[in-house]
């Protein structure tokens, strides 16, 4: 033996070289071992139950389909103040998920980039949805409300649009829109019995609708988590789909809701939805007419209105379009503070590459009032991933 101890220095290497072998063949002893456990598959469970009681549910199998769809803008107007400019539009991540036969879940989650690296993350729609059969199907959570048809066949995705943007009337909240575009509630729809298929209905009760009073409504400062009074909104929708004309489809809707003023007088809204709606893979059309009614004690009824027509035509990958838009709003109309009317003539061409990336670009004139308010271009690269 050594007359002299080792320097502690070198204790504490020999400790921790021990220690460091030690856990390897503790490792490699636990290894060997659960190789020669048959899996929990096949029936072996511990002996011991986790610490975690959540560990202890059943887990469901995962079958989650997750697509994503983005987009690249550049626009320009003949107003020399506003600069062309290049900008990103939303990045949409839609999931689907079947718990079991019956029981599915759907989830849409947007990325919105500002002018700067800021990236504000919305929650869109979170369902769950129980089907009974195909004449009952019941679904609670955040969705797009029924209200006609655009809102209902077009969501976040701006892939299967065919122009640039939603017509003005169907514009998000956080965009200046009009319409209660989301709802969070309960929903039930399904075929009409009897009816071969061709007439299916859709009943809505959501919190409603939830406006600031600092001059503008905004759906990010108020969401529609809690109600702002004791009265829901209802929604109730009705479409037809003749067998004998794939494609085809006119229907109805009627949204009503009482809400309150600044002064928390109740002021009751209305929505009346028509529509036509004739789609294929070649052929396109589109017609809406909506009208938005406001009683109120403060400022008796008022009225507002909206139209567009869609039509559009493919020939291969290429496939030109034209849209007629129109928004009718009363400057002195309750809530609606930052809309003003607009008639808008669009025209355009939308190139499919392929069945993941598209090219539009068109041609806006617009008029506000009596005034023609100028012209603008655009293009949008439009991808799914």
């Amino acid at each position: 033996m050594s007359p002299h101890p080792p320097p502690a220095r070198e204790v504490t290497l020999w400790v921790a070289k021990s220690r460091a072998l030690a856990a390897a063949l503790t490792a490699s002893v636990l290894m060997t071992a659960l190789a020669s456990v048959p899996v929990a598959a096949q029936g072996v469970t511990p002996a011991e139950p986790q610490d975690d009681p959540h560990s202890q549910m059943p887990m469901p199998a995962s079958n989650m389909v997750m697509r994503a769809f983005g987009s690249v803008l550049w626009g320009a107007t003949d107003r020399p103040e506003v600069p062309n400019s290049f900008t990103l539009g939303q990045l949409d991540l839609f999931m689907t998920s079947n718990l079991s036969e019956r029981f599915s879940v759907l989830a849409e989650v947007v990325f919105e980039g500002s002018i700067s690296t800021h990236v504000e993350t919305d929650l869109e729609r979170l369902q769950l949805t129980y089907r009974f059969n195909d004449y009952l199907n019941l679904g609670a959570g955040r969705y797009h409300t029924g209200i006609g048809y655009y809102n209902a066949a077009y969501h976040h995705g701006g892939f299967f649009e065919t122009p640039i943007g939603r017509p003005r009337v169907f514009a998000f909240e956080d965009e200046g829109g009009v319409l209660p575009i989301h709802e969070v509630g309960i929903r039930a729809n399904g075929i009409i019995p009897k009816t071969k298929s061709s007439l299916r209905y859709l009943v809505e009760v959501g919190n409603g609708r939830r406006w600031n009073f600092s001059g503008s409504q905004d759906a990010e400062v108020t969401p529609q988590v809690l109600d702002q009074n004791g009265t829901k909104a209802t929604n109730v929708a009705i479409s037809f789909r003749p067998d004998r004309w794939r494609g085809l489809e006119i229907g109805a809707s009627f949204y009503r809701d009482i809400v309150t003023d600044a002064a928390d007088r109740p002021v009751r809204h209305r929505i009346g939805d028509a529509y036509l709606a004739y789609r294929t893979s070649t052929v396109e059309v589109l017609a809406e007419w909506l009208r938005l009614t406001h009683d109120s004690e403060l400022t008796g009824h008022q009225e507002d209105g909206a139209s567009y027509v869609q039509l559009s035509k493919a020939w291969g990958r290429w496939r030109p379009y034209y849209r007629f838009d129109h928004l009718a709003i009363d400057p002195h109309t309750l809530f609606f503070f930052d809309a003003e009317s607009a008639t808008a003539h669009i025209g355009g061409l939308r190139v499919d590459f392929n069945d993941s990336v598209a090219l539009k670009a068109q041609y806006e004139r617009i008029t506000r009032g009596r005034l023609r308010d100028g012209d603008s271009v655009g293009t949008q690269l439009v991808f799914v991933f």
